[in-house]
């Protein structure tokens, strides 16, 4: 278990998590890599990949509904919770399958895997030494201070829950203009930019607070649909999974 490179996606709802779970996987495999997918989402209806994992397989959102008569939310809930008991059959899947890379696809609610005890109760459990953390930012949410600074508080908080090497990717990169994704790489790389140009008070603030943090990880544009900065993400994998070094 601890040869395995393995990677969590973590994001917001509809930024794109599944698909570059699936993008990375195929990208990976044309690399001559043996590359195992992990779907830890027990609500999810569609998968544009097939897990060799499937968190589904012993807890479903969709069944716990029905037979406690919970709603979409709690249901989803009940779900997560239930995931850290299957945690010894998940070690046991991945054992037998033995890949050079494991890809483990979130749920899709993000603050149902990260902001409560589960999620990092399973990143821990899973006793995954070599591992790390990709977190998907809406490229296209990113484009205004506002959005960005958001955007980035929710990374900072998954890397101190989560408590792993984190790398930012600007998914749907496809979607902007290179001036866009300039202007969102300089919002995050200046250190004062967020703090000396913030469009409110509060972005101001938020600015400060990050600047001083200095923790923000260089993003990465990435179009999991047209396999734009895969092969940096693949390097930055190598860089931190055999390396042993954070990304600068």
């Amino acid at each position: 278990m601890v040869n395995i490179l393995t990677v969590f996606i973590t994001g917001t709802a509809g930024s794109g998590k599944s698909t570059l779970t699936s993008a990375l996987a195929d990208y990976l495999e044309s690399q001559d890599n043996y590359v195992g997918i992990l779907n830890l989402d027990p609500a999810a209806e569609y998968l544009p990949y097939t897990p060799d994992i499937d968190i589904r397989d012993y807890v479903s959102a969709r069944g716990i509904m029905r037979k406690y008569k919970l709603g979409p939310n709690a249901s989803l809930i009940a779900a997560v919770d239930l995931i850290i008991t299957k945690v010894d059959e998940l070690r046991q899947q991945i054992s037998e399958l033995d890949p050079t890379y494991l890809i483990v696809d979130t749920p899709g609610q993000l603050e149902m895997f990260a902001f409560r005890d589960t999620g990092p109760l399973i990143v821990n459990r899973l006793n995954m030494d070599k591992s790390m953390v990709i977190f998907v930012i809406d490229s296209v949410h990113a484009r205004t201070m506002l959005g960005l600074a958001s955007s980035l508080l929710l990374s900072l908080s998954v890397q101190l829950r989560i408590q792993k090497t984190q790398v930012n990717v600007l998914n749907k990169a496809d979607l902007l203009t290179e001036e866009e994704i300039e202007e969102i790489e300089n919002m995050i790389e200046e250190p004062d930019y967020l703090e000396t140009r913030g469009d409110s008070e509060l972005v101001t603030r938020i600015g400060g607070i990050i600047r001083s943090i200095g923790m923000i990880p260089e993003p990465i544009p990435v179009s999991a649909v047209k396999g734009q900065g895969l092969d940096r993400i693949h390097a930055i994998m190598e860089q931190v999974l055999t390396g042993g070094d954070k990304p600068s």
